[in-house]
């Protein structure tokens, strides 16, 4: 179009055909959605999130707050003390909560465990750091493969158990850093179904008996090994039901009390039960609005995980980082179990 008949055309028609062109787009855009699904199709766990007071079988402590920014990852020792990690700072205190010593890191660690030999045991996304009982680093190591990404980290007499959600598996070292077994990979042989590892959700613990287990979140449930890597025993609970695990990957955590009962830790549908020894459900530790950013507030159909760490300590006293609180919330069973 030439300048003379641009200016030609009356300043009221362009007018006229942009408003015509916004108006186009508007309906395009509130025409294009998608209707919303019908009530049967709806994310809605609504029902589930309700918990029974009587089913709720602790109580809740004073929570301990160390004064550590980012709190990540929690274990109890042996002799009644408590280690707790967050951005590069590894605390030891009492059950009391009160402060014994304060180490600086280099890294944020993603998970802590004590050995029963004394020595702490730290794991970064890719590293096995170990430090003797007065804190001083005594050996690292590198985790193999590019995807490693450490999520728990257990330890006997004479070895180191590391869960690597990254490559799905559970890798046995000693104390020096050598692997000794690659454990829960798929082998029809022995048996072994695989590890299902969708998260960075991956747990790994001993029993009051010293059994290993490993959390096989996608297929919701536990798995025994022994240390050659075959595989004891298994049991699993897919379910929206109180006693089972639901979601892409849970539970998200576990911990056994001294009697052998577990204690286990989900994200999404937040909730925190203790089972017995033959997986029956015992009560509930504290159900999903004890965990809600806003009491009584909806459920989050995103990734809903304030649950960061759980361990049981010395006294049976149940322990859980509230990452939104950033401190450890204290639970205790009402009645023993």
């Amino acid at each position: 179009m030439s300048d003379e008949n641009h200016r030609l055309i009356p300043l009221w028609m362009w007018v006229a055909v942009a408003c015509a062109a916004v108006g186009a787009a508007v309906w395009l855009a509130l025409n294009s959605r998608r209707p919303d699904p019908p009530e049967s199709f709806r994310y809605d766990v609504g029902e589930f999130e309700q918990v029974e007071p009587e089913r709720v079988i602790a109580i809740e402590l004073a929570p301990i707050t160390p004064g550590i920014p980012g709190l990540r990852a929690l274990a109890a020792t042996p002799d009644g003390a408590l280690l707790v990690a967050g951005e590069k700072t590894l605390l030891v205190c009492g059950l009391d909560g009160v402060e014994r010593v304060r180490y600086a890191l280099s890294t944020t660690p993603e998970c802590v465990a004590a050995a029963p030999n004394g020595r702490i045991l730290l794991g970064t996304v890719n590293h096995v750091e170990v430090r003797d009982p007065a804190g001083k680093p005594e050996h690292s190591w590198a985790v193999p493969g590019e995807r490693a990404h450490l999520t728990s980290i257990a330890a006997d007499e004479s070895s180191v158990y590391v869960a690597d959600a990254g490559n799905r598996v559970v890798l046995r070292f000693d104390y020096g850093g050598e692997l000794q077994t690659r454990i829960g990979e798929k082998d029809a042989a022995r048996d072994i179904p695989g590890l299902i590892v969708p998260s960075p959700c991956f747990d790994v613990a001993f029993d009051n008996t010293g059994a290993f287990w490993a959390v096989n979140p996608g297929r919701h449930g536990l798995e025994q090994y022994r240390p050659s890597g075959e595989l004891v025993s298994a049991w699993y609970r897919p379910s929206m039901a109180p006693d089972g695990f639901c979601g892409c990957c849970n539970p998200a955590h576990m911990a056994f009390c001294s009697d052998g009962a577990l204690v286990t830790a989900e994200k999404g549908l937040v909730r925190v039960k203790l089972y017995s020894v033959d997986q029956k459900l015992l009560g509930f530790i504290a159900g999903p609005a004890a965990f809600r950013a806003t009491p009584g507030g909806p459920f989050s159909p995103e990734l809903d995980m304030p649950v960061l760490d759980l361990a049981v300590d010395a006294q049976d006293r149940i322990l859980v980082i509230d990452g939104r609180a950033n401190a450890v919330r204290v639970f205790q069973v009402k009645e023993p179990h």
